[in-house]
């Protein structure tokens, strides 16, 4: 039962909760983001790609920003009215 005391004091004092949640959120964040700077090959060259041009890129946002790929998309769409 003592596990379940020190448990139900942390639940109770709201500052203690908040600071051991964000405890465990940076340790958790720590733990997935911090060895990809470490690792050689977490961005992989493909062959045949190249960086889109300012004007490809200009037409990206345009195409994202009115929503173009809502219809011109391969998802497959079970509704008829979609």
């Amino acid at each position: 039962m003592a596990i379940l005391d020190k448990h139900a004091i942390l639940e109770r004092n709201v500052t203690l909760l908040a600071i051991f949640a964000f405890l465990v959120v940076t340790v958790g964040g720590i733990v997935q983001i911090a060895p990809l700077f470490w690792l050689e090959n977490t961005i992989e060259d493909v062959e045949g790609m190249r960086p889109y041009t300012p004007l490809e890129l200009a037409g990206r946002d345009i195409y994202i920003r009115e929503g173009c790929y809502v219809c011109h998309s391969q998802m497959i769409r079970p509704m008829r009215d979609e």
